[in-house]
């Protein structure tokens, strides 16, 4: 009388192992489908990248080729008496020439006659003009050390069998000007930028190459030691709805194979009536990792250098140990910045309110500061209403935006090396200044300069390094407080940051800190 039951329950969990890897192969089969999908998108988008770097390089290459055939037949090598003429005609026309040089082989000019640019000199001995070809077209690219240096230049034959080395040395911000108008078109939906390979920005700021659909890539021929940088805008909304939608496919998975291990569940004690109902465990499992890459950095390349003793000269290694030193000082100061960042946001300081004096605390700091600044050649003016009433604010987080002001003075300065501090009382207000005489900022910029991690797109702005936070800082601060940021700039005549703060009392003797 068994033999039944024992046939039936035999079935029942053949059955259910034929159902759970069924069950099994179907998710496995589904996970595969949703990991190749992402796989799929994530190839697709950084296809349409690479080909979208790849087109803008070779457009931008062709149109530079495209200026020297043009230069080449607006230069006749067979009457000298037509040089400069010809030099006028160039630099009038839209071909981003400064200046055209009529060369010897052996260097001597013979138009115009003056000395070549120390650039051009350093860069012409190293041609190898022996191994040119007439008639072909050349490019020489320099982008620092002696100076910024780039020119076309053709080995051209006259009537009379001689040959004479043309240069046509070209204007670098009329070159960048060309550039942006491949460029510009892609802004809306990409982050683009050129850089020289140390990573510097020639054309607005480098872009971060640990983002997932990063490209870059060198131009060949013309101007073959910058990189043109390039990422989708939206990359981090691409990333987010790609973990969303992995998240989703992964709990409807999971949800599936419980529910049918539950039906099975269910059915095998239903059938065979030997156990009572067990508790099915539901075990959901997410597992979230994000990968931060960060460049390398000056400090690991200097600190190999000397750790592999390729350096003999001593003050170059001191050189070296105090480019270390500045960027540890640097890292230390930017990791300090973000932490108050972090802090501000949410809202950790906004509850450590005291009455406080900000002439005094001005003038307590600046104490602290003035050896710093003093040490770099900066003369530093202040003006301090020592009247100032007492008001309720956070002294730590006022110190914090008071030294980004500073900070921010000291970088954008340029070669006008003073810095004035005004404290002043106005209508109700306290009013903190601190006013350069440096780069200033576009008025198009004076406002967006306050944005998390905006910075300015001056080329000089580029090329200063900065966390590009300090001035939002300043406005979290000067907001917690119910005051605001003042910017009063303009480009070539230094800036003026003003810190408003409102001027109030605590309610009695009562000290705001903290809920009790």
């Amino acid at each position: 009388m068994r033999a039944p039951f024992f046939y039936k329950k035999t079935a029942v969990v053949m059955a259910i192992v034929v159902i759970v890897l069924s069950t099994a192969t179907l998710s496995y089969l589904s996970y595969r489908y949703t990991v190749g999908g992402e796989n799929k998108v994530d190839t697709t988008l950084l296809q349409q990248n690479i080909s979208l770097v790849e087109q803008t390089v070779d457009r931008i290459e062709q149109k530079v080729i495209d200026n020297d055939r043009i230069l080449y037949d607006m230069t006749d090598v067979n009457d000298p008496s037509s040089w400069p003429e010809v030099n006028e005609a160039i630099k009038k026309a839209d071909l981003n020439v400064d200046q055209v040089w009529f060369l010897k082989p052996d260097g001597t000019v013979l138009h115009p006659v003056r000395s070549l640019p120390q650039a051009f000199q350093h860069s012409l001995r190293e041609l190898k003009l022996n191994q040119m070809r007439l008639d072909e077209t050349n490019h020489l690219h320099r982008e620092r050390g002696e100076g910024y240096f780039f020119a076309s230049y053709v080995l051209r034959q006259n009537r009379k069998g001689e040959k004479i080395l043309v240069f046509y040395q070209m204007n670098r911000d009329k070159l960048i000007a060309m550039i942006d108008k491949f460029l510009r078109d892609l802004s809306p939906k990409h982050y683009v930028s050129i850089v020289d390979f140390e990573n510097y920005g020639v054309y607005q700021a480098p872009v971060n190459r640990s983002v997932k659909y990063f490209y870059e890539r060198r131009f060949p021929s013309t101007f073959y030691k910058w990189l043109l940088q390039l990422v989708p805008r939206n990359y981090t909304e691409i990333e987010r709805d790609v973990t969303n939608r992995r998240r989703v496919n992964f709990f409807f998975i999971v949800l599936s194979m419980s529910l049918t291990l539950l039906s099975l569940a269910i059915i095998y004690i239903a059938g065979l009536r030997e156990r009572q109902l067990a508790q099915l465990k539901e075990d959901f499992i997410s597992n979230v990792s994000h990968e931060l890459k960060t460049p390398l950095s000056l400090i690991r390349m200097f600190s190999e250098i000397l750790v592999l003793d390729k350096v003999k000269n001593e003050s170059t290694k001191q050189e070296y140990y105090g480019i270390i030193h500045n960027e540890s000082e640097r890292m230390s100061r930017l990791v300090s910045n973000l932490l108050d960042f972090a802090s501000l946001e949410r809202g950790a300081q906004s509850k450590n309110f005291e009455q406080t004096n900000i002439a005094r605390l001005v003038t307590k700091e600046l104490e602290a500061y003035r050896y710093q600044v003093q040490k770099e050649g900066f003369q530093l003016l202040t003006r301090v209403d020592e009247t100032v009433p007492d008001t309720l604010a956070n002294p730590n987080a006022l110190t914090l935006a008071f030294f980004n002001l500073l900070d921010n003075s000291v970088k954008y300065s340029g070669d006008q090396k003073q810095i004035t501090v005004t404290v002043v009382q106005t209508n109700g207000f306290v009013d903190l200044s601190v006013k350069d005489c440096g780069l200033g900022i576009p008025r198009a910029e004076q406002q967006r300069i306050f944005e998390k991690f905006y910075r300015g797109t001056d080329p000089r702005v580029q090329k200063i390094r900065g966390s590009g936070i300090g001035l939002s800082i300043t406005k979290h601060v000067a907001e917690m407080h119910g005051g605001q940021v003042l910017v009063d700039s303009e480009p070539g005549f230094g800036s003026t940051f003003t810190l408003r703060i409102p001027i109030r009392e605590a309610a009695g003797e009562t000290r705001v800190t903290s809920d009790e």
